[in-house]
C-alpha cells in the first residue's frame, strides 16, 4: 500500500503529468463545446462520437491520399466533415422531424459502422483495426519562444502540439460567440423559449442549423486530433467514447462554455491519470475504467445537485404562494 500511494506522489508531483492531462482534454473539450452550443439552442447533440468518428476517418483519409500526408488538409476535411454531418442532424430532426436522440442514435451507429466496412477497402494492407498502413501525417508540436523556457510552467503550458492550442484558444472563441454577439443572443433566445423568438421575426430552425453545424465542426476537429495528434493514423472506436464524455461535461457545466471546460480538464486529468499510474502495480483494466467511473460519478453528482436546486426552487414558490 505504502508503494502505491508513493507512487501516486510521484505522479501527482511530475510536471508532465500537468502537462499530459492538458493534452488529452481536447477531444472531450471540443465535444463538450459542441454539444454546449447545441444545447443552447435546445437540441441535444447525441450523435457527437458519430461525427467525431467519421471525421477521423475522412480526415485520416484526405491526409493520406489527397495531401500525401498533410494533416492540415485532414484537419480542413474533419472539419467539414463534422459541420455537414452536424447539418445532417438538423435536417432530420427539424424538417423531417426525426427526434434528435433517434437522430443521434443513428449517427453513432453509421459512424462504427461506415468506418468498419470501409477500413480494410481504404487501406494497402485491407487492415481492419486501423490505418497505420497510410502515411497520414502528424499535426505539429509548437514550443512558444522565451514561455516555453520557462522551468516547469513552461514544459506544461507552453509546448504543447498547435492543435491543443486552438482547442484551448476556442473556449474563449465559444464564450464570446454564445454571449458577446448577435447569434450568441439569437441561439440563448431560440433555446430558451422558441415560440417567442418566432413573434419577433428569429427563425428558430434557422439558428438551431446553425448551432447544429457549429456543434459538428468541433466534434470534427475533437475527431482529427485523435488520428493526427493523440495518434497518427485512424483505428476502429478511436474515440472511445470521448464524445459521450463531451456530453456529459456540458451537462455537468451546464452548456456555459467555461464551466464545460473545466469539467472537460477535470475528465482530461482521469484520462491522465490512467497513462500515467501503470507504474503504480494497479491492475491495467482497473485503471483504464478510470474515466469512464469518473463520468458517471460526476453525472450522478450532477443530477443529484441539479435535483436539490429544482426541490429548492419549488419550495421557494410554494412559500410565495402561502404568502
Amino acid at each position: 500500500m505504502g508503494n502505491i500511494i508513493s507512487s501516486f506522489l510521484d505522479v501527482f508531483t511530475n510536471p508532465n503529468f500537468y502537462a499530459n492531462v492538458l493534452a488529452v482534454t481536447p477531444p472531450i473539450l471540443l465535444a463538450a463545446l459542441g454539444c454546449s452550443i447545441a444545447q443552447k439552442s435546445g437540441l441535444v447533440q447525441m450523435g457527437m462520437e458519430g461525427i467525431m468518428l467519421l471525421s477521423s476517418f475522412l480526415g485520416t483519409l484526405a491526409a493520406a491520399y489527397i495531401g500525401g500526408p498533410n494533416p492540415w488538409l485532414g484537419l480542413l476535411v474533419g472539419l467539414v466533415v463534422g459541420g455537414i454531418l452536424g447539418y445532417l442532424v438538423a435536417f432530420f430532426n427539424l424538417k423531417l422531424k426525426v427526434d434528435i436522440v433517434l437522430v443521434g442514435i443513428a449517427m453513432n451507429l453509421m459512424g462504427s459502422g461506415i468506418t468498419a466496412f470501409f477500413l480494410p477497402i481504404v487501406t494497402p494492407n485491407h487492415d481492419r483495426s486501423s490505418t497505420n498502413s497510410l502515411q497520414s501525417g502528424i499535426l505539429p508540436n509548437i514550443k512558444i519562444p522565451v514561455l516555453g523556457d520557462i522551468p516547469v510552467i513552461g514544459n506544461i503550458f507552453f509546448n504543447q502540439n498547435v492543435l491543443t492550442y486552438i482547442s484551448y484558444i476556442l473556449i474563449a472563441v465559444m464564450a464570446f460567440l454564445m454571449f458577446k454577439t448577435k447569434l450568441g443572443l439569437r441561439i440563448r433566445a431560440v433555446g430558451e423559449n422558441a415560440n417567442a423568438a418566432e413573434s419577433v421575426g428569429i427563425s428558430s430552425d434557422k439558428i438551431r442549423t446553425i448551432a447544429m453545424v457549429i456543434s459538428g465542426c468541433l466534434g470534427g476537429i475533437g475527431g482529427v486530433f485523435m488520428s493526427s495528434v493523440y495518434l497518427s493514423y485512424f483505428s476502429n472506436g478511436i474515440t472511445a467514447g470521448r464524445g459521450f464524455i463531451g456530453l456529459a461535461a456540458c451537462s455537468m457545466g451546464e452548456a456555459n462554455p467555461i464551466p464545460t471546460a473545466l469539467t472537460s480538464l477535470l475528465f482530461g486529468f482521469f484520462y491522465a491519470l490512467s497513462n500515467f499510474a501503470r507504474t503504480t502495480g494497479i491492475s491495467d483494466n482497473l485503471i483504464k475504467m478510470w474515466p469512464y467511473a469518473a463520468t458517471i460519478v460526476g453525472v450522478v453528482i450532477y443530477s443529484i445537485n441539479k435535483t436539490n436546486k429544482e426541490k429548492k426552487r419549488l419550495a421557494g414558490l410554494a412559500k410565495d404562494e402561502e404568502k
